[in-house]
């Protein structure tokens, strides 16, 4: 049989981790200051990302425009010569 004081001491410990405060979370001390750098290196990737897929989508759109005008003077110059 386990002994009980031990099961308590594991379950206090799993609360203890579990039950932290956004203070202790967010403290800049050695063990999160490279989590806090990692979060902001991703946030700035995902921020490029973002700002690049939004350049590429109005691109293909002004492109999308451009060549339906040039299609439709080309229908029209084909059908006023015909």
């Amino acid at each position: 049989m386990q002994n009980p004081k031990k099961n308590d001491l594991k379950t206090s410990e799993k609360g203890a981790e579990n039950n932290k405060q956004w203070g202790e979370i967010l403290d800049p001390d050695t063990d999160n200051i490279f989590a806090i750098g990692l979060t902001r290196v991703l946030t700035w990737v995902r921020v490029q990302v973002l700002w690049q897929l939004l350049v590429i989508s109005l691109a293909i759109f002004v492109a999308a425009l451009i060549y339906s005008f040039i299609a439709t003077f080309l229908i029209l110059i084909l059908i006023t010569l015909l």
